[in-house]
């Protein structure tokens, strides 16, 4: 009776280790999905900014929708933030969340700049905004190793 107490207890504690390491590896692919696809975000951002900042430029409906984006950003980069990050990732991670402060901060100047008036499209590619989001693309190759 003892022995099989034993044995159930062996497969108890053996089936609850499995359980943690099966859930450690759905971290682990979640986090690289996510990572990932916030990347792609970025280098989406970086392709599209500069356009609508030329059309804002002019068009009052256009700085409205580039207002939108910019704040679309600031969410997309908190939600991010919030991953639940396996160890191993946790200096990706921590590259990724200093550059959304850098960028955070550089929308934030942005926004103010276009509320006061004084936008141009030329603020956008001279603040660090753009060279961020260059710096988050330049993640990727991390990021794709990561998952295998």
């Amino acid at each position: 009776m003892k022995k099989k107490m034993i044995l159930i207890v062996t497969l108890f504690a053996a089936l609850l280790a499995g359980c943690s390491a099966v859930e450690e590896v759905g971290r682990s692919v979640n986090y690289t999905s996510d990572a990932a696809a916030y990347i792609n975000d970025a280098s989406q951002w970086a392709q599209e900014l500069p356009e609508m900042a030329q059309n804002a430029a002019t068009d009052p409906q256009a700085q409205k929708q580039l207002q939108q984006e910019l704040d679309n950003i600031q969410k997309r980069a908190s939600e991010f933030a919030q991953a639940d990050v396996p160890e191993f990732a946790q200096g990706i991670h921590q590259q990724l969340s200093g550059y959304n402060e850098t960028l955070n901060t550089q929308i934030d100047n942005i926004q103010q700049r276009i509320q006061a008036g004084d936008f141009t499209p030329e603020m956008l590619q001279n603040t660090e905004v753009m060279q961020t989001l260059q710096e988050i693309r330049g993640l990727m190759d991390q990021v794709q190793q990561l998952g295998q």
